[in-house]
């Protein structure tokens, strides 16, 4: 078992400055480094006046304390990917990945608060689960491609790279047969730096609840955090993961393997 500390920025009535919160995360941090945590992971929230979860990014946060510690993983639980452009967000997880040489534990979910969803991206309402869900499969399938393959393409249902016709003309970067069409000059594909430092990614563990979802993420070679489910519930969604990632993986997976879980102390 590793024990990592989930820091959750929280200011409630706004009694402490911003910059109170960030020396505060910072002593955290370098306490848990020093003291040998596996890992302390930072959320994304939105819109918090009333100082619940005011970390509005993880990515950054992280980069901040990167340079702090020495040996300690840095997570996100979570970055919400659906509010995020999926190549930006790719180019920013690689760029932290390199800057704290190969500690991250990367993060995903598909929000829960309307208030945030709405006003960062209109696609990723959560009154609309089965769109949202979509948005955020594609969203980590053009990740994965970013990470992964030096010159890729895209077209899906809500992203689409290169961008059509687009015609390629740079001075200092003649066409290039793996970037466009060398006949018309149009891009065919895109190519995102830096790659990560852990290869051919760092882990990723998608925040989950419904066996559905667990179900999903152990067959897409993911790992899951779960939020204080109750001991009884446990057992059935470490169940189903097991279980699930042991078809897909053709191997007997041990029980708890690839799960988080968060507990309050």
């Amino acid at each position: 078992m590793k024990i990592g500390y989930f820091c959750n920025s929280t200011n409630w009535g706004n009694k402490k400055t911003y910059n109170q919160i960030l020396e505060e995360i910072r002593e955290i941090a370098t306490y848990c480094d020093q003291n040998d945590w596996d890992s302390i992971w930072f959320s994304e929230h939105h819109f918090s006046h009333e100082g619940m979860e005011s970390c509005a990014n993880p990515l950054m946060m992280g980069t901040d304390i990167a340079a702090r510690t020495k040996k300690i993983r840095i997570g996100q639980a979570c970055n919400v990917i659906t509010f995020w452009n999926p190549i930006r967000l790719a180019e920013d997880i690689a760029t932290l990945d390199n800057l704290s040489n190969g500690r991250v534990e990367v993060g995903v979910g598909r929000g829960i608060y309307g208030r945030e969803a709405l006003h960062l991206n209109i696609e990723a309402d959560v009154k609309d689960q089965a769109k949202n869900k979509r948005l955020f499969q594609e969203t980590l399938s053009v990740m994965k491609k970013a990470w992964t393959e030096k010159f890729f393409s895209h077209k899906g249902e809500f992203y689409t790279y290169p961008a059509p016709d687009f015609v390629w003309q740079h001075d200092m970067s003649p066409p290039n047969k793996e970037l466009v069409n060398l006949e018309t000059n149009i891009m065919e594909n895109i190519s995102v730096l830096p790659k990560p430092f852990q290869k051919p990614f760092p882990p990723i563990h998608q925040v989950v609840d419904g066996i559905r979802s667990i179900e999903w993420a152990a067959k897409q070679g993911l790992n899951i955090i779960m939020w204080i489910p109750t001991v009884k519930a446990l057992k059935i969604k470490f169940e189903a993961f097991k279980n699930a990632k042991s078809e897909s993986e053709k191997r007997n997976v041990p029980l708890g393997e690839g799960i988080s879980l968060v507990r309050d102390m």
